[in-house]
């Protein structure tokens, strides 16, 4: 019993430090409303569209939702390497259609921040968005979901959105938000990667060890989807700096190039830079500068001169050559179809 006694009080020690850790685990919610919505597509994306919007315990989410290529599966990943806890809440999707109804985005709206509110006690937000959704009566259905999530959490509360490359980015969604990350590649090889450099991100800023800030520049130009291959020139050298100015100054979280979406008929649509620093707005806005002056500098790359449809069948029936392929270029085939159009 006397050797016993002076252990006693080290291991409740031990026990209240791991009690305190756990408790101090950063919790993050998972949110987000992802359309693609061609504004010339007459059909529209109606309630029903967007599925299920059951909300799933943190066990579930992560069963469904990680191993895959995708942003929220990123999240997952970072989160169980930076140690935070993500928290489910409203996540929804649906495929790439006409405008999305206003009576099925205040539905969807109202219940996400049901959820957000009734959360246990959040420390941040993770936004999973697409980038294009257009909504009757607003432009940026996107930049509309985070004005409200931030005026429902407050100004202070850690706000970071994932984007797809095909993106139409308004200042509003970057004032907004403290960070905005998009794809960096097209076609869509790296959904995962993004999320997961959300993640870390987040995990610097709920710590306190990193103030991010951001700018955006848009270039004053359309980004025609023909020439959105990030693989090749006039896009890969300029995707290849935006990995390298991440991969060499520490001071710089992100920097995304976004092509744009040339199917939503708003004001903010065409290609976009969006640098966050770590508490350096002046590099932030030098550097989306210099990427979308990049981006300015290959307009002379990307005229387009191609045939229309009629044209293009009387030289497939005059030529000797075979086969012809008459596409109907573009993203969801450019129609809001699932590519039988």
């Amino acid at each position: 019993v006397c050797h016993l006694q002076p252990v006693r009080p080290v291991t409740l020690l031990l026990l209240s430090t791991y009690a305190l850790a756990a408790q101090t685990r950063p919790r993050i919610a998972v949110a987000g409303i992802s359309h693609e919505s061609n504004s010339f597509f007459p059909s529209k994306t109606t309630l029903a569209d967007f599925g299920s919007t059951v909300q799933l315990s943190p066990e579930e989410f992560v069963r469904k939702s990680g191993g895959q290529n995708t942003t929220i599966s990123g999240y997952i990943e970072g989160a169980q390497k930076f140690g935070l806890d993500l928290f489910p809440t409203l996540v929804a999707g649906a495929s790439p259609k006409g405008p999305v109804e206003r009576p099925a985005f205040e539905t969807l709206m109202a219940e996400m921040i049901r959820r957000l509110k009734a959360a246990p006690k959040l420390d941040g937000v993770l936004l999973a968005l697409h980038g294009a959704m257009v909504v009757e009566g607003l432009a940026s259905g996107d930049a509309e979901i985070t004005r409200r999530v931030r005026e429902a959490m407050g100004p202070g509360f850690p706000i970071i959105v994932t984007h797809d490359f095909h993106a139409n980015v308004s200042e509003d969604i970057v004032r907004h938000s403290n960070v905005l990350i998009t794809y960096k590649e097209n076609p869509h090889i790296d959904p995962k990667e993004r999320g997961l450099q959300a993640a870390q991100i987040m995990a610097g800023m709920v710590r306190g060890k990193l103030k991010p800030v951001q700018r955006i520049v848009k270039p004053p130009m359309v980004y025609n989807i023909v020439f959105q291959y990030t693989k090749r020139e006039p896009l890969l050298p300029i995707v290849n700096e935006s990995r390298r100015l991440e991969r060499e100054n520490p001071k710089i979280l992100a920097v995304s190039v976004s092509g744009g979406y040339q199917y939503a008929d708003v004001p903010h649509m065409g290609p976009s830079v969006i640098v966050a620093t770590d508490n350096d707005p002046d590099l932030a806005q030098r550097e989306a500068q210099r990427l979308s002056d990049l981006l300015w500098a290959t307009r002379d790359r990307i005229v387009l001169n191609l045939p229309d449809p009629a044209e293009a069948v009387r030289r497939a029936m005059a030529s000797d050559k075979f086969p012809h392929a008459l596409i109907d270029m573009g993203d969801n085939n450019g129609g809001g179809t699932a590519g039988h159009s």
